[in-house]
């Protein structure tokens, strides 16, 4: 086990690297960093639908025999091996193999990018860490798979040096990270922190201000998360009718008659449909 020290206080840090951790520090620094020293994660709709779409090959079908035959055929879902000497231990989704050849395939729940090589380079060194896994443990294996399942598709991507190599400096980088102690920087302005799950409590745009010293006006950070989770949307449907704004209050109304009203702080968005008004001092709102 090797010691981390988090804030002045010592962990200790497993000597075996997830391959899924992988995938996150090539993705991300900090947010390997979130999950695999601070131990913090939380939920958004791309993970709870990746859990979802994941759910067939998170049932354990199949095994890894004893002592594996050159005629034996394997389709094993969810297998769970390690490799001391990789310093990786890794889940596969489903291991395809014909006596020691064996191919690694790793499910994801986007569509395939339109990028060189078909596939992202996170998955790939994720999937990458599990081939050196089935390495170790006497499989030959050159080639494994990423299935994408929102486009259907099987991408497949060769290990060759260069792919081995980064993949290995990756996982010696994570490791030395979680023995370092100091939390990576966030990523600035970049379009991966929206989606992220640990948004909230990464906080890159904050952390980069505050570090920056600079002085801004609000509209100078971008809003990651909304104002108000409990805020709901206004809709108009009533063909003729007229939004206008008095006081606090956004009103709705039909000729003479005052057909609605919802209380500015609570409206998330007006959404109108089909011949409906909006007067100028809802518009600048």
């Amino acid at each position: 086990m090797s010691e981390a020290s988090v804030d002045g206080a010592a962990l200790n840090m497993p000597e075996c690297v997830p391959a899924r951790m992988v995938n996150e520090y090539v993705y991300c620094p900090r947010l390997a960093y979130i999950e695999w020293v601070q131990s913090d994660f939380a939920h958004n709709f791309e993970t709870v639908d990746g859990q979802y779409r994941h759910r067939a090959v998170d049932d354990e079908k199949g095994c890894l025999p004893a002592e594996v035959e050159d005629g034996d055929v394997i389709h094993a879902r969810s297998v769970w091996l390690s490799a001391a000497a990789e310093n990786l231990t890794a889940r596969l989704d489903l291991l395809e193999a014909r006596g020691k050849t064996a191919t690694p395939v790793d499910y994801k729940r986007g569509a395939a990018p339109d990028v060189p090589g078909g596939a992202w380079e996170a998955d790939k060194a994720q999937l990458c860490a599990q081939a050196l896994v089935l390495r170790a443990n006497g499989f030959e294996c050159d080639q494994g798979v990423i299935y994408y399942s929102a486009s259907r598709t099987r991408v497949p991507v060769a290990f060759d040096e260069d792919l081995v190599s980064r993949t290995r400096v990756a996982v010696q980088e994570l490791r030395q990270l979680s023995e370092s102690g100091p939390i990576p920087e966030p990523l600035c302005d970049s379009p991966k922190c929206p989606r992220c799950s640990l948004v909230a409590i990464c906080l890159p745009d904050e952390v980069n201000l505050l570090a920056s010293g600079v002085k801004t006006e609000e509209d100078g950070v971008r809003r990651l998360l909304p104002a108000r989770d409990d805020a709901l949307p206004l809709y108009v449907q009533q063909q003729g009718a007229r939004v206008s704004k008095s006081g606090e209050v956004f009103e709705v109304w039909q000729k003479r008659d005052r057909l609605a009203e919802a209380r500015i702080f609570e409206t998330s968005q007006i959404c109108l449909f089909g011949n409906v008004q909006v007067t100028t001092r809802v518009l600048a709102v």
